[in-house]
């Protein structure tokens, strides 16, 4: 039986203090996941000893794995790689962390080359592009091989999103869960408001009080924003669809073939995001101004600096936050608070959601253009680097991040880092898988053009949207007509 590598021992190998562990990649479903009790079996999640469809090599194979974790990363990845190489001698595996500047373009450019990389750090929508494009390899076959009863060992929102056209194309690390669900919150500005900091809001409702007390204006100007539904100085498609899900909302259809954009659900919610701004704010604009119009380069710099009441985060918040704001960390009976993103209370239906697919999804793909040698050695380092303790639980662990499988995350040491680690687990729980296709990414460019005409004021919203859901559905229909 393996031991669980505690933080210390982890931090002791890699020779990194998590002080240097900056923001994830994440930029950052339909069935509940269950909770991640200490029934998930973790002996068996994390041994790698299980034997895979990849025979041992008989001579040295060198893998090149192609990823974006940053440089503030590397030394972690370097350990994990370096625990991998020990239980397989027989291959070595480069590190190629890749900067972010134009990634999609590079992706996409080194897989479809004659030579892309051996495993390649994937998002959900370029995942199921490559998959159609014949570009990369489905990886039931070496599951199978390995005894891996994945649907048991990963939250079911993690593992669905890795699957397409019926079949399983990589293995979620990190988690893509955590990315819309959660929020954190100002206990001083509560505090200072006159607000309960032990009772943050759970309603869109409940948020109205949020904005009408902490909210500080001199003129059209911002100085101090209790919450902002759009989160920041862009909208885009996940600001609609995030509000979306909280109000018994989705994207499309089970079946991925029609669009529900512009549902009575979806009008209802980007009214509310138009009404709640220009109520609280005066328009959009001026929020565009809060965002813009300082030396701050991001929102949390603003929840720093105890401007900003409410900050949507998602789950690689708690590092960042550990890393630029060490004095507010380390008070979170005081400082800081965290919470489900709330819903519409008005809808009976509706409840606490988030999605884990929407926006990244990672996962780890093995293209089709590389020898059946290479993409033996590459599913080892992909099962290793997805469900072994000293794979992803040391990972993400080192940077207070949960983990797609399951069992890593009844780590007690969890709790004693984060003290609202249940609230991260339940979030989980609730988040929920939408249904995506390959041309998600020109979908949701309608759905942005949508969400930012209604906020400016240059369309109602049921128009957009309902202009939104016909482009977007022509691009549905061909892709499904060609499929």
């Amino acid at each position: 039986m393996s031991r669980k590598l505690s933080r210390r021992d982890f931090l002791r190998l890699t020779g990194v203090a998590t002080g240097g562990v900056a923001l994830a990649a994440c930029a950052p479903q339909p069935t509940p996941a269950p909770a991640p009790a200490a029934k998930a079996e973790p002996t068996k999640a994390a041994a790698p000893a299980a034997p895979t469809a990849a025979p041992a090599a008989a001579k040295k194979v060198t893998i090149e794995f192609m990823n974006w974790w940053g440089a503030q990363r590397r030394p972690l990845m370097d350990q994990v790689i370096t625990e991998f190489m020990a239980v397989n001698p027989n291959i070595e595996v480069i590190n190629r962390e890749t900067p972010w500047d134009n990634r999609d373009q590079v992706a996409a450019t080194a897989m479809a080359s004659s030579t892309p990389p051996d495993v390649m750090m994937s998002t959900r929508v370029e995942t199921y592009k490559y998959a159609k494009e014949g570009l990369i390899i489905p990886i039931d076959d070496y599951v199978k091989a390995s005894g891996l009863n994945v649907d048991k060992l990963f939250y079911p929102g993690e593992i669905n999103n890795q699957r397409w056209n019926g079949k399983l194309w990589a293995l979620p690390m990190p988690t893509g869960g955590g990315n819309s669900s959660l929020y954190i919150y100002s206990k001083k500005l509560f505090k200072e408001a006159g607000l309960d900091p032990e009772k943050p809001p759970k309603t869109w409702q409940e948020l109205d009080e949020v904005a009408q007390k902490i909210t500080k204006k001199k003129g059209d100007a911002i100085e101090v924003m209790g919450v902002d539904p759009v989160g920041g100085s862009t909208a885009g498609a996940t600001t609609l669809i995030y509000w979306l899900v909280c109000n018994n909302g989705n994207l499309a259809t089970e079946d991925g073939r029609t669009l529900t954009i512009n549902t009575p659900e979806a009008i209802e919610t980007l009214e509310w995001m138009i009404e709640f701004v220009n109520k609280y704010y005066g328009n959009w604009s001026n929020c565009i101004d809060f965002w813009t119009g300082n030396n701050d380069t991001a929102p949390d710099g603003r929840f720093y600096k105890d401007r900003l009441g409410i900050w949507w985060v998602n789950v690689s918040a708690f590092s960042h936050l550990k890393t630029q704001a060490p004095d507010k960390y380390k008070d979170p009976q005081n400082a800081w608070g965290v919470a489900l993103r709330p819903y519409n209370a008005k809808n009976p239906k509706a409840t606490h959601h988030g999605e884990t697919g929407l926006a990244f999804a990672w996962g780890q793909v093995i293209p089709k253009a590389i020898s059946k040698e290479k993409q033996d050695a590459a599913y080892k380092f992909v099962e290793f680097l997805s469900t072994n303790e000293k794979g992803v639980c040391a990972f993400l662990f080192a940077q207070d991040r949960p983990a797609p499988l399951i069992s890593c995350n009844a780590n007690p040491d969890y709790k004693k880092n984060n003290p609202y680690w249940d609230i991260v687990l339940k979030a989980l729980e609730t988040d929920i898988s939408l249904p995506i296709t390959p041309v998600q990414t020109e979908i949701n460019s309608f759905i942005k053009e949508a969400v930012e005409k209604a906020l400016l004021g240059t369309a109602k919203p049921k128009d957009a949207l309902d202009a939104a859901a016909k482009q977007g559905q022509a691009v549905l229909d061909k892709y499904w007509k060609g499929a």
